[in-house]
């Protein structure tokens, strides 16, 4: 579910690769950019980082054991990208960066099931 990443890349809002069979414990990012959302990234969002569906699990299990809160696996994707070693390495506490913001939701998560896929993930 790379298509906001590609589509940045190329300059040109696309869809779904086709071998993509939408299979990610992150159900808020199995759509689409659409025409409204297209031309905000486009314009607005200076890079796009993805991340394993490991480390969106880790990042939410971390956020639900250390802040008590239930946020979605999606929510646990800009965790996991800030936790990663890409966004470190290009955004260092050396280069000014001390601030960075992460939107938390929960409305979209199925508790049991994502607990089992973090239990049967051994994390």
């Amino acid at each position: 579910m790379d298509d906001a990443k590609r589509s940045k890349e190329a300059g040109v809002l696309l869809k779904h690769s086709s071998d993509n069979k939408l299979n990610s414990v992150a159900d808020g990012l199995k759509t689409t950019l659409g025409p409204n959302t297209w031309p905000i990234v486009r314009d607005y969002v200076d890079e796009i980082i993805t991340v394993s569906e490991e480390d969106i699990l880790k990042a939410t299990k971390l956020i639900w054991e250390r802040l008590k809160v239930c946020i979605e696996p999606s929510a646990g994707v800009g965790v996991a990208v800030a936790l990663g070693q890409e966004f470190q390495s290009k955004y260092r506490l050396e280069d000014g960066i001390r601030k960075i913001g992460i939107i938390l939701c929960g409305g979209n998560v199925d508790i049991l099931t994502i607990a089992k896929l973090m239990e049967d993930g051994g994390l």
